[in-house]
């Protein structure tokens, strides 16, 4: 049965966010609109980046090394775009920081700049407080739903505690390349 309204629904995007890095030259200013960051190991895995699924990782099957990655959502202080923004451990230590000394990144205003303005410089982030009196901002996304999204991923497969569950095959000690590396299969049976 087929159903039209004359009307688009009241949220079309649905927890839709564009996800958004540091740029290679330039800077990024925004204003921060969660509570807190959340992050995963993620694999960049045909042609994407995709979150590690544990166990049945087809990406750890495969011998793809992972990092992990954080996000929170953001409101971009020059276009007001309301956005996703992903980093790498390192690049999240600021924001550990600020959350420490602060309690929460709500409000929290930074800058993101890459070292050297390459494509894969070091990032920087500066962070500050701002009077959240004077500006007014979004409710906070669900921040696992928009990477649900992004992912194409179930909501209910999703847990608070990272995306996936049981990495029972990833070695937490990094290589000199930084990446870590899943652990073959025959080592992760014994």
């Amino acid at each position: 049965m087929l159903h039209f309204t004359n009307a688009p629904p009241p949220d079309p995007s649905g927890p839709g966010l564009r996800l958004r890095r540091t740029p290679n030259a330039g800077k990024l200013t925004a204003i921060i609109t969660c509570r807190r960051l959340i992050g995963t190991p993620t694999h960049f895995y045909q042609h994407r980046t995709i979150p590690c699924q544990g166990s049945d990782c087809p990406a750890c099957n495969a011998n793809h090394p992972w990092r992990w990655h954080g996000y929170l959502s953001a409101i971009d202080s020059k276009t007001n775009e309301h956005f996703l923004f992903e980093m790498t451990a390192q690049a999240a230590e600021p924001f550990t920081n600020y959350f420490q000394r602060h309690g929460t990144l709500l409000g929290c205003m930074f800058e993101a700049t890459r070292l050297g303005e390459h494509h894969n410089g070091r990032v920087l982030i500066r962070c500050k407080p701002v009077e959240l009196t004077k500006i007014n901002l979004p409710n906070e996304p669900d921040l696992i739903g928009c990477l649900c999204h992004i992912w194409n991923i179930p909501r209910p497969e999703a847990t608070i505690d990272g995306l996936t569950k049981q990495h029972d095959r990833i070695r937490i000690n990094k290589n000199d390349d930084g990446n870590n590396r899943p652990i073959p299969k025959t080592q992760s049976q014994t």
